[in-house]
């Protein structure tokens, strides 16, 4: 029996939270299923393209959250 992977599956696959099991029986569908392997293929370049990105939070977040905060409860 074939087993059907979700996106899910692949990004699970992607982020090593498979138990041994599951990641053989995916390892088998990648190597049998070649629009398997180009999905996991796009989903790979995404997760680098997004480990790239920086964020910047601007200097003064953190003394707005406080006065934001500080007014929330003197409501």
């Amino acid at each position: 029996m074939t087993k059907t992977f979700t996106e899910n599956d692949l990004v699970r696959f992607l982020y090593d939270e498979l138990n041994e099991d599951e990641r053989l029986e995916m390892r088998e569908s990648l190597c049998a299923d070649m629009e398997l392997r180009a999905r996991l293929d796009e989903l790979e370049e995404a997760k680098f393209a997004l480990d790239a990105v920086t964020f910047k939070a601007p200097s003064d977040v953190v003394s707005r959250i406080l006065y934001a905060s500080k007014n929330l409860q003197s409501i």
